[in-house]
Formats: C-alpha cells, structure tokens, sequence
C-alpha cells in the first residue's frame, strides 16, 4: 500500500521539522511510504497534486492560520484512501466532541490529538465514532506502536462499492415505521446530547424490506429500502428512503446514495429471511450482547460478527451492540420496535484493553 507522511511547520519560508513527527514516523514507516518533515507552504500544494497517488494518507501538517486549510481537500481528491490527521489542542481550546466533529467533517478515519502541559507534549488516538486507542500520553514512540497497530486494522476491513441504477424506486408507506424511527431520533439526541449539527450523523440509520406479495405495495422482489445518508431522522418519513437491491455490491436508484451501513444491512436481510426492519444507532442497547471488535461504519465485518453471535438464520426480533460503535434492532414486527432499552456510550469511549497485545 503506498502511503504519504506529512508533519511538521509549512510556512512562506522553509519551514521547520517536527521532533515529535519524526519520533512517530520511526514507529510506522515502511518501505512505500514517501516522507516530508516542514517545508514550504509551496510544498504543501504540490503534495496536495499527487495525493491521489496514495492509499494511506498521514497528514500531520501544520499551516499557518493565514493559509487554506489543506486537509479539507484531501477527501474531495481521493474519496477511497485512509486519512489520519492530527489536531493540536493546547489550553484545552477545543472540547471532546469539538474535536470528533472535526475529524468527520474532513472524513478523517483516525487522529490523534496533541497536549501540551507544563512544556510536556501528550498524544491520545481518537476515531470519529468516539473511540479512544490511547489515552493522553507523553511516550510519542507508544503512540506511534499504537496508530500502526489500528491503521493496520482499518486497512485489512473490507467495504463495498455502490452503484446507482436506475432512477428513484417507488418507496412503500411504512407511516408507523417511519413515526418509530422520528421517536427513537429525539431518544438518541438526548442521549448523544449534541452540541453541533455534525452530530446528525450520530443518529445511525433505518432500513425495512418489501417483498413481492406484501399486501400493501408492489415492488421488485426483495427490494431493501435503506434511509439515505445524513437525512435527519427526526423528520425522516418515505421520501427519506433509498431503494437497494438485495446484493452486493450496492445497486440503489435514485441520485441520493444510502446510508453507509447498507452492505452491512444486505448481508443480514439476506442471512435473516425473517427480518423485515433495522434500526441501527450510535447508542447502545442495555443487556444486549456485543460484538468482539472496533470495526468502523460500511465494514462488512460487522455483518460476520453478528451471524457469530446469531448464527441461526431464522432469528429474528433480537438486538446486538456493535463495538466502538453503537447498536442494531432486527425484527419482524413494530412491538419488537417499541420500548427498545437505549442507553448512552461513554464520550469517550476508552479501550484500555486496545494496548494488552502490543
């Protein structure tokens, strides 16, 4: 996998190297991976060119405020790599969810976040979901064993590519679905307790099946219909649905795309037959099993966990909690819906255990 490391002050002039980058790099570097410690902010553009050359993208530039903030592009020029990015948070200027709002909204997969107290610098690795790897510590070496060990993680899990068919799909009036799901989106507000519109994207997602026969609408047999993404749930209603065929990859129609989570949600609507509604969240369920890994949102491992956990394929009307994530309700009828016990991840959510194997 080719990769891209960048760190250190980028400026008018040269720049100026980063003892704290370079420590970091030590620890993940590998033999395809390009290198650049300051320089100028010319640099910085021209690397900004050839990003589209890279599958792991390091970006732990720092500009001055004067200049665009370069990051914010990478996404826009290659949708498909893994961006890990840094944020410097010295006094403390920027509150926990401050900070997970900025990873999503330049769609960065990992970050680590930079103290400094009494002239000592503190690394804690954080995922735009809330997980904490390693909490604040000042060994830059651990921190970079434990970025390498999570970029390694994210970089073996497998996502599905979508393709648009056709144009929009008829979307059945599931009216006591939909008003099920605007109730659950005020509970997961409340319980997410946001503090900014980004936060919509912790809402999670729904989805139900219609298949040929059912009595109050005609449709392609086994046609998913899967809440598009970033809708807000607490007004979603028909016209907030995508349709998706029941494959892999994704085959939707329509211009607006489903939510990430559907290859997840196709693989159990095709080993579940029974289950004909999904509501996935970012809270967790009280009681309810968990799966064994921090596996990120469009993985399809998730969808193998959970057939671990269930893996008779006529289950139906249960609840697992996704790790590091959040939770999913599969059923077969509107009581299974009603009263689902959901109660708050931890903001953070620290994995003490993330180091035991290191």
């Amino acid at each position: 996998m080719n990769s891209i490391y960048v760190v250190g002050h980028f400026d008018d002039e040269n720049g100026k190297s980063s003892k704290i980058g370079e420590t970091l790099f030590n620890e993940i570097k590998s033999e395809n991976t390009t290198y650049f410690n300051g320089g100028s902010f010319r640099d910085l553009e021209n690397i900004l060119d050839s990003i589209r050359n890279y599958q792991l993208i390091y970006w732990f530039a720092d500009v001055p405020n004067d200049k665009p903030k370069i990051v914010n592009e990478i996404k826009n020029r290659n949708n498909a790599c893994i961006l890990i990015t840094s944020k410097r948070n010295v006094n403390n200027q920027y509150t926990f969810m401050d900070l997970v709002f900025h990873a999503l909204n330049i769609k960065s997969n990992l970050f680590v976040e930079i103290t400094r107290e009494n002239d000592r610098y503190n690394g804690r690795i954080i995922d735009p979901l809330g997980n904490v790897f390693l909490d604040y510590n000042e060994n830059f070496g651990l921190v970079g064993k434990v970025l390498r060990k999570r970029v390694n993680e994210l970089s073996g899990f497998r996502r599905v590519s979508s393709l648009n068919i056709g144009s929009e799909a008829d979307i059945p009036y599931e009216d006591l679905f939909f008003e099920i799901i605007r109730g659950y989106a005020q509970t997961f507000h409340d319980l997410i307790n946001p503090v900014s519109v980004a936060a919509n994207k912790f809402f999670g997602n729904a989805s139900f099946r219609c298949e040929r026969g059912f009595p109050s609408f005609k449709s392609e047999d086994n046609m998913i219909f899967v809440s598009r993404r970033n809708v807000d749930k607490r007004f979603i209603d028909r016209n907030s649905f995508v349709g998706v065929r029941l494959e892999n990859p994704v085959s939707y129609f329509g211009e607006r795309k489903p939510s990430v989570d559907t290859p997840i949600q196709l693989e159990l609507y095709s080993y579940y037959p029974k289950v004909r509604y999904m509501i996935h969240s970012h809270t967790y369920v009280s009681n309810a099993p968990f799966t064994n890994r921090i596996i990120p949102c469009g993985a399809v491992e998730e969808a193998e966990e959970i057939k671990e956990i269930f893996p008779d394929r006529n289950s139906v009307n249960f609840y697992v909690n996704l790790k590091g994530h959040g939770s999913l309700s599969l059923v077969d009828n509107f009581e299974s819906l009603k009263n689902i016990p959901y109660i708050a991840r931890g903001m953070p959510e620290v994995h003490l255990d993330y180091l035991d194997d290191l």
